[in-house]
This record gives C-alpha cells, sequence and structure tokens, in this order.
C-alpha cells in the first residue's frame, strides 16, 4: 500500500489513528485470524454486582418477544423472557446446543406427534409479581394462536406462525400441567420455539391486559433473571436483575444494550472502556485488540450470509445464469483476504450447528471460465446489468457493503455488471415482505436457524410475500413435498436424510441461492469481563457472566 493510499486511510478513520498503528493494524489482519477460544476464562468465584454493556451493532425492535424477529432483539429479549423450554447455552464446544427444560421442568410427546404435555415448574413469577401458571401459558399461547380469544394479537400470530401454524388447542389440565394439540406431527416444534423469528415466550397476562397488545413492548414483563427499565430508542436500552427470579440469580446488578451501528465506533467505544464486550468486530481489527489483551471469542454459530435469487427476473429465471453466478464468487479468497479469516466458505443452505449440517459438502467450486460459458449458453456471452440489494449494517450482517462490493467485482469479470443499492436496516427489512421486483436480480440476507426448518422458511412456495420471506419467489413441488416430509418425519436419521436431499436441490438442480460464508460469530470482550461462554447460537445468556473490578 502506497503512502498517498494510507493517507486517504487515515484521513477516513480520523484523528487518534497513527500511521505506525495503520499499518501494524492491516499487516496484522493480512495474516488472517486465529483459531479463538469460545469462553472467557473464569478465574476465581463469580462476582456479584457491576454493569455489563453490550455495543450492540444496530437497532432492536420492539421488545414484545411474540410480535418481533431478528437475533439483535432476541439478544435483549432472552435475558428478560423464558418459553417453555430452552437451548443449553452454557456449552460452547457441542456442535448443536441440547434441549433442556425451563418453564416446563418435563414434556411428553404422543406417539402420534399431535400432543404435547408439559408438566410446569412451581413458585415462578413474572415480574409484576403474578404467578405463572399453566392458565398463565394458556393465554400466552392463545395471544399467538387462537383468532377468537379476546386477547389474540395479529402480529404476534405473524412472526409466530412457523410455530403455531398446527396447534388447534391449548388446555390448562391444572394449575401446573399444560397440553397443547396439533393437527399435524411437527418433528422440531421443539427446536422451532427456541429461535428467533417470533419467540413464544411467556408473556404476563395481567400486563398484556393492563397495556392492550400494541403497548405491551413499552412495558414488557416476563419471567427472565432480568426485568425491564427503560428503553431510549436509538441509544440505549436498560435492564436490571429480577431479584424475585426463580433460578440462580444473574451476576451483575444491570445490562445495557448501546446501540453503535458503526464498527469503528464500536471497537472505540470498546477500547475507551465505554462497552464491555461488542460483536461484528471489523475483520482488520480482531489481532489487534487480541494483541492488546481484549478476549476474542469465536463459534460455529447457525449463520448464513447469502443472496435470494430473483426467480421472476429476466435474467435469473435462467438457471444457467444462477449457476453461472455460483461459480464465479471466489468465496474462499474473499473469506481470507476480505474477512480475514472471521468466516468460513459456505456451499449450502443448511448452516452450522444443525444436525444436518454436512461439513465435507460442496456444491460449486470458483469456475469463472465455466460461468463464462454457461452465460455465454444462456445467450448473454456480453453478459447484463442487474441490481442488487443489500443493507449498510443490521443483525449478522457483517462488513455487507465491503462483501457486496466485492460480489460485484467477481461478477464483473464474467461480465454480469451489478448496481449496488444500500439501505438502513429497518428500511431493508421491510423490503423483504414485499419480494424482490423485476429487474433486481438478488436480495442478500443473513440468517440460519439451529432447527432445519428454517429451509422451510425460505423456500417453501406458500411462504412467497406477502405470506412469508420467500424473497425470492423460488417454488418448486418437488421441494414443497419433501418439506413435508421432513417436518412430519419423528426420526432424526432419516429426517436429516431428507433435509440433505432437499438442499442438493436447492444448489445443484435449482441454484436458487446463493450462499457465500458462514460468520464465525467473533465476541470481544474487555479483560475484565468473566464467565461469557460464546454458543454455538447467536444469542448468549448475559446472566452468568460477571465484571472484575
Amino acid at each position: 500500500m502506497d503512502a498517498e493510499k494510507i493517507g486517504r486511510m487515515l484521513r477516513m478513520l480520523g484523528p487518534g489513528v497513527s500511521r505506525r498503528d495503520f499499518i501494524r493494524t492491516t499487516a496484522v489482519g493480512a495474516a488472517g485470524t486465529l483459531a479463538a477460544p469460545r469462553a472467557a476464562r473464569a478465574q476465581g468465584a463469580p462476582k456479584k454486582g457491576g454493569t455489563l454493556v453490550y455495543g450492540m451493532e444496530g437497532p432492536s425492535d420492539i421488545l414484545d418477544p411474540q410480535a418481533t424477529g431478528c437475533w439483535l432483539t432476541y439478544r435483549v429479549t432472552f435475558q428478560m423472557f423464558e418459553g417453555l423450554l430452552a437451548e443449553d447455552l452454557t456449552k460452547a464446544d457441542v456442535a448443536v446446543p441440547p434441549l433442556v427444560p425451563r418453564l416446563a421442568e418435563s414434556w411428553q410427546v404422543s406417539k402420534d406427534g399431535l400432543t404435547r404435555t408439559f408438566k410446569l415448574r412451581k413458585g415462578v413469577k413474572f415480574h409484576d409479581g403474578t404467578p405463572f401458571n399453566a392458565q398463565a401459558a394458556v393465554f400466552s399461547w392463545e395471544r399467538m394462536f387462537k383468532k377468537d380469544a379476546p386477547h389474540f394479537y395479529p402480529r404476534a400470530n405473524s412472526y409466530t406462525s412457523y410455530v403455531v401454524e398446527f396447534i388447534t388447542g391449548a388446555e390448562a389440565v391444572d394449575e401446573y400441567t399444560l397440553k397443547l394439540t396439533f393437527s399435524k406431527p411437527y418433528a422440531e416444534w421443539e427446536r422451532m420455539t427456541l429461535q428467533s423469528w417470533g419467540e413464544p415466550m411467556m408473556v404476563s397476562p395481567t400486563q398484556v391486559k393492563k397495556l392492550g397488545n400494541e403497548k405491551f413492548a413499552n412495558g414488557p414483563v416476563g419471567t427472565g433473571p432480568f426485568k425491564f427499565v427503560e428503553n431510549v430508542p436509538g441509544d440505549r436500552i436498560v435492564l436490571e436483575r429480577f431479584t424475585g427470579y426463580w433460578g440462580a440469580q444473574a451476576n451483575v446488578d444491570k445490562l445495557v444494550f448501546r446501540r453503535l451501528d458503526d464498527p469503528a465506533a464500536r471497537v472505540a467505544a470498546l477500547r475507551t472502556g465505554e462497552v464491555d464486550f461488542i460483536l461484528a468486530p471489523p475483520p482488520d481489527e480482531v489481532e489487534a485488540l487480541r494483541k492488546d489483551r481484549f478476549t476474542v471469542l469465536q463459534s460455529n454459530a447457525p449463520h448464513i450470509w447469502y443472496w435470494h435469487l430473483n426467480m421472476r427476473d429476466e435474467y435469473f429465471k435462467d438457471v444457467r445464469v444462477r449457476k453461472a453466478v455460483q461459480m464465479a464468487i471466489d468465496k474462499e479468497k474473499m473469506c481470507k483476504d476480505l474477512l480475514r479469516g472471521t468466516a468460513t466458505p459456505a456451499w449450502s443452505m443448511v448452516p452450522p450447528a444443525t444436525i444436518a449440517y454436512d461439513p465435507k459438502y460442496k456444491a460449486y467450486s470458483y469456475n469463472p471460465e465455466r460461468a463464462k460459458q454457461l452465460l455465454k449458453d444462456a445467450g448473454h456471452a456480453n453478459g447484463f446489468e442487474t441490481v442488487f440489494w443489500t443493507s449498510t449494517s443490521g443483525s449478522g450482517q457483517m462488513i455487507p457493503v465491503a462483501m457486496a462490493e466485492w460480489i460485484q467485482r467477481d461478477l464483473a469479470k464474467v461480465g454480469i455488471r451489478v448496481k449496488l443499492e444500500t439501505f438502513d436496516w429497518i428500511t431493508y427489512l421491510s423490503k423483504m415482505f414485499q419480494g424482490l421486483r423485476p429487474g433486481h436480480g438478488a436480495y442478500q440476507l443473513s440468517w440460519g436457524m439451529t432447527t432445519n426448518f428454517w429451509i422451510d422458511i425460505v423456500a417453501r412456495s406458500t411462504r412467497q410475500p406477502d405470506k412469508g420471506v420467500n424473497v425470492g419467489w423460488y417454488a418448486n413441488p418437488r421441494v414443497d413435498a419433501l418439506l413435508d416430509t421432513a417436518r412430519g418425519e419423528l426420526d432424526e436419521s432419516k429426517r436429516v436424510a431428507v433435509y440433505r436431499q432437499i438442499d442438493r436441490i436447492l444448489m445443484e438442480d435449482d441454484a436458487s441461492f446463493l450462499p457465500i460464508c458462514n460468520d464465525l460469530n467473533l465476541v470481544v470482550l474487555n479483560p475484565k469481563v468473566k464467565g461469557f461462554v460464546n454458543p454455538p447460537e447467536e444469542w448468549f445468556q448475559l446472566w452468568t457472566p460477571w465484571v472484575e473490578a
């Protein structure tokens, strides 16, 4: 890098960054990110008290767990609300987080898969002091699925539709026994209740009745280890320890979620001590932060950074064009040179941290010459122009503009001239519900779940906008039929085989999605933060870490 370029970069970074620091950071970053641990070492007994501040990489949605979605929001609501079950996020060295009881002490599934019976935990109270019992659980479930219930909330029904679409009844058998009935078997239902797109967690009936469905998010009340204090839009969300919690008390007194969209601002706040930990650090900063004794953790989270390809577009409706795009992008070089080893290339629409993930599967290799030939065969020897959409930041988005520009350059080499259109995160999500328009070739997202049912959400033909988030209008009757089979298959090994078959169709036969990389979900912590576990998930529990004085 010549002196003129370094000077321009320094002016962009602003005051306080020396030429020496810049060269040291970029040189280290170019060497790649070394393997990082997954949990902050705990030294001695946990300390009680203090405040833990998270520099959050974008805006949260509303704080009503049943009526919201995205990882950023769930990182907040997960600390305040609980479901009947949970994923065990205390273990970082597992492939898939195991399921454990939470508000239910145990549960049983009937042989036909149509009834689930839960024995509920006794002595649990909501943050407002009212009891959690089977009647309260019925209230929460009916709020999501029962359209003739007085407290039914259409927005909650929309967000949790993937969980409640086959529930036909919720019954309080006795004070601490809940029975849910289903119209169809749903093999991965338990794990689907623990995902971030509509969170079927238990809400206080008293608070919902007091505030109404629409305003409950302004004063959210759950049963979790932290309770709500304030939400200052665009600035911060504050929670405090709930002293009436049924389980182990949180170690810190207070949690602060401080919004810092800009990656450089997050790093600066971490270095000055304004925040205690951040996610999604700029790849070039990771090694410098590690050398400066910040703790860097990683995990194999269920993350895919990918593009929906527009099946209705004049160019992308041709499978030869879609396959050409798959071969035109050098994912390995992108992960090494741009992302500095903070992500691995993605070859599949099955994310890590799921039972069907196959680390050996690779649908395509980088082959720009073959891509050019496919475009020529499709009648586009001179290429074509198209528009791709991405966001400027957001939940799981990594460094979306720089990544999209890399893809833009790779596609230009085979003749596809891409114009990038970028949007802020909230505007971008609204476009997802509208679907891609003609002339727009692709819509980028970061997503994934620890349940393979996630493929159903993005690929089933009946989930196209405005009935879902199949943004690229993908439709294949064979895939729909296999998704039906997978949903009802109670034998795990058989279900895995079906999901892998679906993935091969998506990638090899139809080339309908363009996976780019799997983020390693880096978390960078001030060394005074102890006991933090970065699990194979996109959120974490903040009641077990503590802050050393």
